[in-house]
């Protein structure tokens, strides 16, 4: 019993010491390669638990997500001998991490070759097109052609690339504020332009609107003078079939009338006793009155 006990402490100590360097763990983020003395021996590209030799085999892990292959900017020449500063990106992921280890080693190191590999096909993609159009309409072909040409080439490294896109593509400083400023001159004459137009239109619209009004006040001023007329008239019909049939009343109007000609503010008017005008002043029953 004595010795059973000493070989079951001896083995739980061996697995203490033994068990760590015999097992490993790849998580679902992660690939991983097993070398022995420098030579790779297995590549690991699902998740769950792995077995190597202790004090033998080593593992390097990798990382299974999207790397981010960032080039800095850079002053490309178009095709019509111009430039532009461009400032491009890749993302890509490794999938075979046995041909990744071989080649690049590390994620630093594939990240400095796939810059060198996109920023070269890029240069030869640029000198393709004009300056002009790929600011406004072969931006997303040159990407897809990038794409296409640099594929193959991180394939060697075992990388699988995934996109390639344009962050800015600029001018140059010394031609930007001239290109502004040509910019803003085209702008300002467009909106000049629609000023003008506008103004044109407004000016028609209210000369339309004035010609209608004056159209309108013209119709009602006639209709006003027919009415003013006929009424007129019919004012002047009743006063003469008024005074044709009460003489004393025709008398008595004109009379009013020389009043309201006759006496103003501090007059004195002299008048004969026996004169017409001078009976209404006297008698307001009417004319011939003696009583």
């Amino acid at each position: 019993m004595k010795y059973i006990a000493i070989i079951l402490i001896l083995g739980s100590v061996a697995a203490g010491i033994i068990g760590p360097q015999a097992f490993f763990v790849v998580d679902e983020k992660q690939l991983a390669i097993v070398t022995r003395f420098g030579e790779v021996i297995k590549a690991i590209k699902n998740p769950g638990l792995g077995l190597k030799t202790p004090f033998v085999d080593n593992v390097t892990y990798f990382d299974k997500r999207l790397l981010i292959f960032d080039a800095p900017p850079d002053s490309l020449l178009t095709l019509d001998k111009k430039r532009l500063i461009i400032d491009v990106y890749g993302r890509g992921r490794i999938n075979d991490p046995k041909l990744f280890r071989e080649t690049v080693r590390t994620e630093t190191q594939a990240a400095a070759r796939a810059v060198d590999i996109i920023s070269s096909e890029l240069r030869r993609e640029i000198s393709l097109d004009n300056q002009a159009e790929i600011i406004t309409t072969s931006r997303e072909q040159i990407m897809l052609n990038v794409l296409e040409g640099v594929r193959p080439e991180l394939t060697q490294f075992g990388i699988e690339l995934v996109d390639i896109r344009i962050k800015r593509a600029d001018f140059p400083n010394e031609i930007a504020e001239s290109v502004y400023a040509r910019m803003q001159a085209e702008r300002q004459r467009k909106a000049d332009k629609e000023r003008a137009e506008g103004a044109e239109i407004d000016a028609t619209v209210r000369a339309e609107v004035d010609k209608e009004a004056t159209i309108i006040r013209a119709e009602a001023e006639k209709l006003a003078s027919i009415t003013r007329g006929e009424g007129e008239a019919q004012a002047v019909k009743i006063f003469a079939d008024a005074i044709g049939t009460n003489q004393e009343f025709y008398t008595f109007q004109r009379s009013l009338e020389a009043y309201q000609k006759i006496f103003k503010d501090k007059t004195t008017v002299v008048l004969p006793a026996d004169s017409d005008l001078f009976q209404f002043l006297q008698s307001p029953i009417g004319m011939g009155t003696t009583e």
